[in-house]
């Protein structure tokens, strides 16, 4: 593993070891499993389970399988994209994101990202601590609330540079094994017929205004904040290992294990385990229990210490990113790594289980259309594909014209989420509806301002770099 050189005089050590303000040079460009390690933690997240659970809950087994796979074959492809992007300019979402929202608007990629894992973070803690509580059957849940914060904070400290990825490779076969000794043990206890493969779902066919296996994958756009971190990790991958990371890191095979592994695994247990129970995290945690016991509760202790180094990390340094957007202030890791414990303590104690949907569904709103802006850009946009986007900011809007593309969908998509006048279909449909809207306008004022932008550019204003940062890459 290399060490973290210091590529700019006067910078912070924060800033080194994460490249929150540069690209991230090929001097310390990662290898391939480090890289694919690392971002493999997310593999281990109880919400993969929850989802195809949930799926299946609402709209019926078979429909929450074929929108499992038909996710999986839309985010891999999707990725190829999103991976190509990040190893070959080298640049974090946000700083790759500022020709597009402008210098101050950009600083909202790193607030979704850092909202939406922080989320993520109190939402696995809580797992964990639920987990305990119903094992030992004793104690207030807050006190195991603590106990999952303060255990947790030591191993969070590291980063995608230095034992990340040793923790969870060493970590990965003990989830593995967890999760098949959990589906076969289910089998063993509960039955091995087919009934959980014949549940229809708790929504009837004349409440549903799609397809239900439509409706399941639009459940499941609610996951794109995975292309914002993808960006994140794969901009420490070297070039050479670039068709490697679009296939295995961040791509198909990832996406077999992350969403049709774990969704039907979640599904097969919730059903056979719980067969007369909604779908609920805490039922998730149940089923596991239930089906091997103290090892169910080793197998969430080791799936929540591996999803959350990736939640600590991504929501510590996009916190690092909004604070050096609006102010010169450095604080170190420990600072930050103890300020998000403090938070997501605070965050268990509202009890976020019974949020959940709608922070769920909010989210998922906000960084569909943060892709769907983003993806846009690119696709017009040659010049910033090859060359990289303009992150001076003497050279940037405060605020660029994708930030309304993004926004106003948004705020549509949450008004067609939590209003009660809207009709079914679009209330059911809102997510789509904000990817079609964001798209939309952004082509739209991409050629509205195109005549602007020529003529205050006069040319390229990005750089390809060969030796000590961008690497120089055929076109995508």
């Amino acid at each position: 593993m290399p060490s973290i050189p210091t590529p700019h005089a006067g910078r912070s050590e924060a800033d080194d070891a994460n490249f929150s303000a540069s690209p991230v040079p090929s001097s310390v460009r990662l290898g391939r499993w480090q890289v694919t390690m690392s971002y493999w933690s997310l593999l281990s997240a109880m919400v993969w389970l929850f989802y195809g659970a949930l799926a299946a809950s609402l709209y019926g087994t078979r429909n929450a399988i074929m929108a499992i796979i038909l996710s999986a074959v839309v985010y891999s492809v999707i990725n190829i994209f999103t991976t190509r992007l990040g190893i070959r300019l080298g640049l974090n979402s946000t700083l790759l994101t500022k020709t597009i929202f402008g210098k101050w608007g950009s600083a909202l990629t790193a607030l979704l990202l850092a909202a939406t894992t922080l989320y993520y973070a109190v939402f696995e803690s809580s797992t964990l601590a639920t987990a305990f509580h119903l094992y030992f059957g004793a104690g207030d849940i807050r006190i195991w609330y603590a106990v999952v914060v303060l255990a947790m904070m030591p191993l969070m400290l590291g980063s995608v540079q230095s034992w990340m990825g040793k923790l969870n490779g060493i970590l990965l076969p003990f989830y593995v094994i967890g999760l098949a000794a959990a589906v076969i043990a289910a089998y063993v206890k509960f039955g091995g017929d087919s009934a959980w493969l014949d549940s229809a779902g708790i929504v009837p066919d004349v409440a549903r205004s799609l397809p239900g296996w439509l409706l399941s994958m639009i459940l499941y756009l609610g996951l794109f904040v995975n292309m914002p971190a993808t960006i994140d990790f794969a901009r420490f991958a070297k070039i050479e290992d670039e068709k490697f990371h679009e296939r295995v890191t961040f791509g198909w095979v990832f996406y077999i294990g992350l969403f049709v592994v774990n969704g039907i695994a979640g599904i097969y247990l919730v059903q056979s385990v719980l067969p007369n129970e909604p779908a609920s995290e805490v039922g998730v945690v149940q089923a596991i229990l239930a089906s091997i016991g103290f090892f169910g509760l080793l197998f969430i202790v080791v799936s929540q210490t591996r999803v959350n180094s990736v939640n600590y990390y991504l929501s510590t340094t996009n916190l690092e990113r909004i604070l050096s957007t609006f102010s010169s202030i450095r604080l170190a890791r420990i600072f930050w790594v103890s300020a998000v414990s403090v938070v997501v303590f605070l965050l268990m104690l509202t009890n976020v289980f019974h949020y959940l949907q709608t922070a769920l569904n909010w989210q998922g709103v906000l960084v569909v259309g943060w892709v769907g802006v983003v993806l846009t850009h690119f696709a017009l946009n040659v010049r910033d594909r090859r060359f990289g986007p303009v992150i001076d900011d003497a050279q940037l809007p405060t605020v660029g014209i994708g930030l309304f593309a993004w926004i106003v969908p948004s705020l549509i998509g949450i008004y067609l989420l939590e209003s009660d006048s809207v009709p079914a279909l679009l209330n059911q449909s809102a997510q789509l509806i904000v990817l079609v809207l964001a798209v939309v306008s952004y082509v739209v004022a991409h050629f509205l301002t195109r005549r602007d932008r020529s003529g205050a550019d006069g040319g390229p204003v990005g750089r390809e770099v060969s030796g000590d940062g961008l690497s120089t890459a055929p076109q995508m």
